[in-house]
């Protein structure tokens, strides 16, 4: 689920590493919106979790705050105790710090960080909090792109922030124009609901680093298939302006255009994918016996005791590791 509240999530979005969710809730009501039926299934009684003083509400304005996670009476965590009701997690603000190794963040993907209602102070914590991990890249992606320069643009480091904006409807293909300089700026076709202008495309997109499609899921009875000819004339922008496309990959999808899907991903965003051998089989392990004991393994170039948890893994000073 996209709102775990041990670590981040490795995520179910196949264009990116993780999901970071510190917000979550929305008030588009969208009727696709996988988010809120998920909310739906992780949310417990909500009119019995509104009671509790573990929650602190905003007056007047729907919206929440967690300092801790949420427990309910036999003390398991629910992840989204008011359902899909605006809330800033606080608690989970600290955890892209806590992971070192590189990634490319999805930024709530349980949420709209930048909806009209969504507080400034939030965003700007949220903020400081990737500010604090400048190893990641982090992705926002947003209806409402012309939130973004009064609130981004204060953050310090562009490098590593991509924003985007989700296209749905042939009438929301100018927001593309709405999303600011000094970025890496990428547009997300999710889901796709019908054909946009081919005309206009390539000029609108020229200034895109990056460009995602998918389609609706679910088993909404109106659900939108679209058609091949629909996602054809947005790759042929694409490849005019050379911009790396992202096929996302469901049965929908598949179906529509097989399972050779295009999954580019821009130069900024690969990783050099580091091998790590388990200490068992690593040249610099050192195995000694010890009877019923087991084996002992130690680190021949760290001269450290290697604990036996991490010994079909690797522990985490490993100089491997990087």
């Amino acid at each position: 689920m996209e709102g775990d509240d041990e670590m981040m999530n490795k995520s179910e979005v196949d264009f990116c590493d993780f999901s970071w969710n510190p917000v979550t809730g929305c008030e588009s009501n969208c009727v696709y919106c996988f988010a809120r039926k998920q909310a739906q299934r992780f949310c417990g009684d909500i009119r019995l979790n509104k009671a509790s003083d573990q929650l602190q509400s905003i007056p007047g304005k729907g919206l929440w705050v967690l300092e801790e996670p949420f427990k309910n009476n036999q003390g398991k965590v629910i992840p989204l105790p008011v359902g899909f009701e605006p809330t800033l997690h606080r608690y989970r603000l600290p955890m892209p710090a806590q992971k070192k190794k590189p990634a490319n963040i999805f930024v709530c993907s349980m949420a709209d960080l930048f909806g009209e209602w969504v507080p400034d102070d939030w965003i700007r914590e949220v903020l400081a909090a990737c500010a604090a991990a400048p190893w990641h890249n982090y992705l926002f992606l947003t209806k409402n792109p012309e939130r973004y320069p009064k609130t981004v643009e204060a953050y310090g480091s562009f490098e590593n922030v991509w924003l985007g904006t989700s296209i749905t409807e042939p009438e929301d293909v100018a927001k593309v124009t709405q999303l600011p300089e000094g970025f890496h700026r990428f547009v997300c076709f999710e889901p796709l609901l019908g054909r946009m202008d081919a005309k206009r495309l390539p000029g609108l997109l020229e200034s895109v680093d990056w460009v995602i499609i998918g389609a609706e899921t679910g088993q909404r009875k109106a659900k939108t298939i679209p058609d091949r000819k629909w996602i054809e004339e947005i790759i042929s922008a694409c490849r005019r302006n050379s911009i790396p496309v992202h096929i996302k990959a469901s049965s929908e999808m598949t179906a529509v255009w097989g399972k050779d899907l295009i999954q580019e991903r821009p130069e900024q965003l690969k990783h050099d994918e580091v091998i790590i051998p388990h200490c068992k089989e690593c040249e610099h392990s050192r195995m000694t016996p010890q009877g019923k004991r087991g084996n002992r393994y130690d680190c021949d170039r760290t001269n450290r005791h290697i604990a036996g948890r991490y010994t079909r893994t690797s522990p985490p000073w490993c100089p491997l590791r990087g």
